[in-house]
């Protein structure tokens, strides 16, 4: 009854495992048994271990895809932010920006409580920030202390899904700072604090992810670049295939986009920068119509795959430009502000915008038209993009689910 459960090739191949132990010959045709009892002993033991083991993986796997990432328009619970320490990686960003940690908590409270007037707000702060984070905060924003390292939310933090129940689970990826570029080993906790918080079903994914590197559209479509999770400081022993298995277990989806390239060094290209979906099947890609600008090129090889591209049911994506800002921000660094960037709150977008009247206008347009039932709030992304990135990058949406 157990051997039948096993194809003839698995039989086949524990005897000869077997064979090694006892000393018997296994001919093609005829097994020549030595030691006949033992090698039954040994053989049934290893059908039982192999198909308990096969068992588990199919009860894991059917467990794990009725989990799916729904899209960052789903309504929400709450969103979920980290403070800036007293430790913010000044080693890292002093080598390229001017960014100050005191401006920075301004930008960080005003994103903060601009959101907590649409959706709960929770705000993770090292124990020793308490009083400035209070200081700042609005009253509405609660606040969980845990010792962390930064103060990006969206990467270290918890990457949530829903069932078809809509009971919550929580994924948390691996975290080595965008490469090992600077100390990381509290954040990789955070995303673990956040699931047990929320009473979610707890999913670890062994392999190097930061929530900022995929987007998905709630309908089988994940979008990527090749620029992050290709590269060698994330997952070297993982090849492409598997990268993409494991993002259809982890994600629940069936399709993935691959653009090439993401505009910052700092992460190594999140598409959180290029590229995000406003609809099932519909993205707005930051595009370049500067031929002298150095992003010129990747952005419209970016544009051309998702003009080419089609979603999980096979219809061609719907695809809005959306022009980037040509003022540079950081000192010496050709990296813009993204537009792109912005965060999807319950009934409201936060969109940062970069003091480029004209680019700034052109985004409100856009951006509102995909969003036409939200409330369009604009906030100055200097200070953040400053500290290595956007409102999306410190922002992490909760969807409503049973659990709340």
């Amino acid at each position: 009854m157990l051997l039948s459960l096993l194809s003839m090739d698995v039989i086949r191949s524990l005897i000869q495992f077997c064979s090694y132990a006892v000393n018997i010959t296994v001919n093609s045709n005829q097994f020549h048994l030595m030691q006949k009892s033992t090698l039954i002993l040994l053989a049934s033991h290893l059908c039982v271990m192999t198909l308990c083991q096969k068992v588990r993986s199919q009860m894991g796997q059917k467990d794990k895809t009725t989990f799916r990432m729904p899209p960052e328009w789903h309504p929400h619970e709450c969103c979920w932010m980290q403070w800036p320490t007293d430790d913010f990686p000044s080693d890292v960003t002093a080598s390229w920006s001017n960014f100050d940690i005191e401006k920075g908590r301004v930008s960080w409270a005003n994103v903060a409580n601009h959101i907590s007037e649409f959706e709960q707000l929770k705000m993770i702060v090292h124990p020793n920030n308490t009083d400035s984070a209070r200081k700042l905060l609005s009253p509405k924003v609660e606040i969980f202390s845990l010792p962390i390292n930064d103060a990006w939310a969206r990467d270290s933090g918890a990457i949530f899904l829903l069932d078809n129940k809509h009971n919550l689970g929580g994924v948390d990826s691996d975290f080595n700072c965008w490469g090992y570029k600077t100390n990381y080993e509290l954040d990789d906790k955070v995303a673990e604090f956040m699931i047990k918080t929320s009473k979610a079903k707890y999913f670890k994914n062994n392999m190097v992810l930061e929530g900022g590197s995929i987007h998905v559209d709630g309908n089988g479509t994940l979008l990527t670049t090749e620029q992050c999770l290709l590269n060698e400081n994330r997952n070297p022993h993982l090849s492409r295939v598997e990268i993409e298995n494991n993002l259809k277990e982890t994600f629940g989806v069936t399709n993935i986009i691959w653009l090439k390239h993401g505009t910052d060094e700092g992460t190594d290209g999140h598409i959180d920068n290029v590229a995000c979906f406003s609809a099932p099947g519909r993205v707005i890609a930051m595009t370049c119509n500067d031929k002298d600008d150095p992003y010129y090129d990747r952005l419209n090889e970016n544009l051309e795959i998702l003009k080419t591209s089609c979603d999980a049911s096979g219809n061609r994506l719907k695809v809005v430009e959306l022009e980037m800002s040509y003022r540079r921000i950081i000192p010496n660094d050709d990296e813009p502000g993204s537009y792109i960037n912005f965060y999807i709150a319950n009934n409201a977008i936060i969109l940062p915008i970069f003091n480029d009247k004209k680019s700034d206008e052109n985004a409100k347009i856009v951006v509102q038209t995909e969003f036409p039932d939200r409330k369009l709030i604009c906030l100055d992304g200097t200070q953040i993009l400053l500290g290595g990135g956007g409102v999306h990058c410190i922002t992490q949406q909760q969807p409503r689910s049973n659990n709340g």
